[in-house]
């Protein structure tokens, strides 16, 4: 059979690799010849909707909307879509209907069924129902992980991803390092020249994918000044001259809590915006491949420039200001770049004098930091929007008061946005059999529609998939297709994940999650004002506490996983290659579960030191086993999680 590409580009011809490489996985024999042109009349063709002279008129804008159109019968027929990445999408929705599932990341995750293709018919059309779906590099990860990451976030229909921060150096050197590892010392971490290439081979997937580019987001605003961001509690040498564009204040310029990341300028100086201008634009030429460049300002609170000029302005003013002057540079150079902005902190406030000179230039995104139990709607805090005061950030949450910026901005941008979100940055974690969290996540997928934005950006580790990556895939499935069946997704996934004994595995997680109930296992704040400190770490500790009515539910878990074992054992020897990782990801996750048990049982008695000693315990296992897992489960992220559950800090 032949696959014809209307054109030759990268993102088409790895569609058409991908095409020819599953369809002989799954039928011996076939043998597919790859070719450039429009006439393919036996075999299937490959293009834009408009280069097949299909319809298009419900794209509108094809760098950001994904429309899916294909008919296909008997290995002969079309696949085509509205941008090249769609194009990808499309051919492995048909892989997908005629049983293929790529339900984690590598090549383990890859279920591949035999099946005659010869006599496979499909037809469809489909536009996502959000144009912003994909992830931000978050945890601590290596360049595996996000290579195989970004691999597959075509697969389950998502279509971006972001790479924060120049290098993401932090998140790359917790892994590297090992941190929190007790079985891995003196480890020796790789040069930052090595992160550089590892970030390069990153961008290059991610356009061969033909996926939204992401960039920068925190961490650019010090590095025109010469400070570059590496990790916090790293010893910074910041001349003198330098700290004239920091931010003044209690008295002093310097880096905020000894950090870059931190730290903000003093924005009212024109010669420091424009150097932060002028750089920005310097690195979109560097990078003339990122569709979508994210200018934040610093990650914390009460840190703005307390000088006599900045105090004449909000820092929302300023960003605005700053923000209007990229837009221009860039207009000069040529950069049709999308710039995107965040409402954030203290830049939920609009600014009260400045207004967006060119609004197509920008999109808009925030940080949802929902507190448990605060689920997507369409209704607005009643009291409105809290008084801003500088550096006295009102740290009070709610999507209602989300949805209450977002009016409060309007005049100043109505245009698109989507929601910056958390749910397996840590969240994960509060639910060990991820089956109640994947319920939420797709009731959330369901309301997202009430609230105005275009689509999820999940701010999450890599490494999420321990024990399934349901919710994972839930967040790219529901957002491109809002309407699919709860149930018959659910079923469809583990039957394709386990093989034979998938339901036994769905009911085992079910009852483990049942056993860890969410709510008291949920930290009663949001990730913002978690890592911001701008809360009361007290109410960092959950229900679970003292709380002795819920000893008797953590005491059956161990039971339960001891009577699932021989189920676990007997699919650990499958032929198949994914269904046997599953069934070896449930071995380690049964004894996860175990000493989790243990740690929350400490907590119903009060026992804070014998909790700790437990989690010590835990985690000399996990990092026994953690070169196994470690594709599956972020061992950094855990540890911060648990301790912050039990210290509250």
């Amino acid at each position: 059979m032949n696959i014809c590409i209307v054109r030759d580009s990268e993102t088409l011809r790895y569609a058409a690799e991908e095409l020819s490489k599953y369809l002989s996985m799954m039928e011996e024999g076939i043998e597919a010849h790859i070719r450039v042109g429009s006439e393919c009349a036996d075999g299937i063709v490959l293009g834009l909707l408009g280069d097949l002279g299909l319809d298009a008129d419900d794209v509108d804008d094809p760098m950001i909307d994904d429309v899916i159109d294909l008919r296909v019968t008997s290995l002969t027929g079309y696949i085509a879509g509205s941008n090249e990445r769609s194009v990808l999408m499309g051919v492995y929705h048909f892989l997908k209907s005629a049983g293929c599932r790529w339900v984690r990341p590598g090549n383990g995750g890859e279920y591949i069924p035999k099946k005659k293709m010869s006599g496979h018919s499909f037809t469809y059309r489909k536009k996502a129902d959000y144009p912003f779906r994909g992830q931000c590099i978050e945890g601590a990860v290596g360049f595996e992980h996000v290579r195989d990451t970004i691999l597959w976030l075509p697969k389950v229909n998502m279509n971006l991803f972001m790479i924060e921060q120049i290098i993401p150096y932090n998140y790359m050197n917790r892994w590297y390092r090992h941190t929190g590892n007790t079985k891995m010392q003196d480890v020796v971490e790789p040069p930052y020249e090595v992160y550089c290439e590892y970030v390069k081979e990153w961008e290059l997937l991610i356009k061969k994918c033909g996926l939204q580019f992401h960039a920068l987001g925190h961490g650019a605003l010090n590095e025109p000044f010469g400070v570059r961001h590496m990790i916090s509690g790293m010893h910074y040498d910041v001349p003198e001259e330098t700290k004239k564009a920091f931010a003044l204040v209690g008295g002093k310029r310097e880096l905020f809590a000894s950090s870059p990341f931190f730290t903000h300028l003093c924005m009212s100086q024109e010669w420091v915006r424009e150097k932060v201008v002028n750089w920005l634009a310097d690195y979109l030429e560097e990078k003339p491949y990122i569709d979508f460049l994210h200018f934040w300002l610093a990650d914390n609170v009460n840190n703005h420039c307390e000088c006599e000029e900045c105090i004449k302005a909000t820092p929302s003013d300023f960003y605005v200001r700053m923000l209007n002057r990229l837009d221009e540079v860039l207009t000069e150079r040529g950069n049709d770049a999308k710039i995107v902005f965040i409402m954030y902190t203290d830049t939920r406030w609009p600014p009260i004098v400045e207004r967006l000179n060119n609004p197509r230039r920008f999109i808009m995104t925030t940080a949802a930091a929902r507190t448990p139990g605060d689920m997507y709607s369409d209704r607005r805090c009643a009291d409105g929007i809290p008084t801003w005061e500088r550096n006295h950030y009102n740290s009070k949450r709610g999507f209602d008061l989300v949805l209450s910026f977002t009016d409060a901005w309007k005049p100043i941008f109505d245009g698109p946005k989507f929601l910056y979100e958390y749910y397996l940055y840590t969240d994960h974690y509060k639910d060990p059999g991820y089956m109640a969290f994947s319920r939420n996540l797709v009731k959330d997928m369901k309301m997202l529609h009430l609230t105005g934005f275009g689509g999820v950006m999940s701010d999450q580790t890599q490494r999420c998939f321990f024990p399934t990556g349901l919710p994972a895939t839930i967040l790219g499935e529901f957002e491109f297709d809002a309407s699919l069946d709860e149930a018959e997704f659910f079923d469809a996934y583990f039957r394709d994940a386990f093989g034979a004994d998938w339901k036994a595995a769905k009911d085992y997680l079910e009852h483990i999650s049942a056993l860890f109930p969410t709510d008291a296992l949920a930290q009663n704040t949001d990730v913002t004002s978690q890592d911001t400190g701008s809360e009361d770490a007290n109410a960092r500790q959950a229900g679970v506490i003292g709380n002795r009515t819920l000893e008797s539910s953590f005491a059956k878990i161990t039971p339960l996983v001891d009577a699932f074992s021989a189920t676990v054992e007997k699919n650990r020897a499958l032929e198949d290659p994914c269904h046997k990782e599953s069934w070896d990801i449930l071995y380690y996750h049964g004894e996860y579960c175990k000493w989790l048990s243990g740690i929350y049982i400490a907590l119903t008695r009060n026992d804070i030191e014998g909790a700790e000693r437990i989690l010590a315990d835990m985690i000399d296992y996990l990092s026994e086993v953690e070169e196994v897992i470690h594709p599956f489960f972020d061992l950094v992220l855990f540890i911060q999680r648990t301790k912050q559950l039990i210290q509250g800090k």
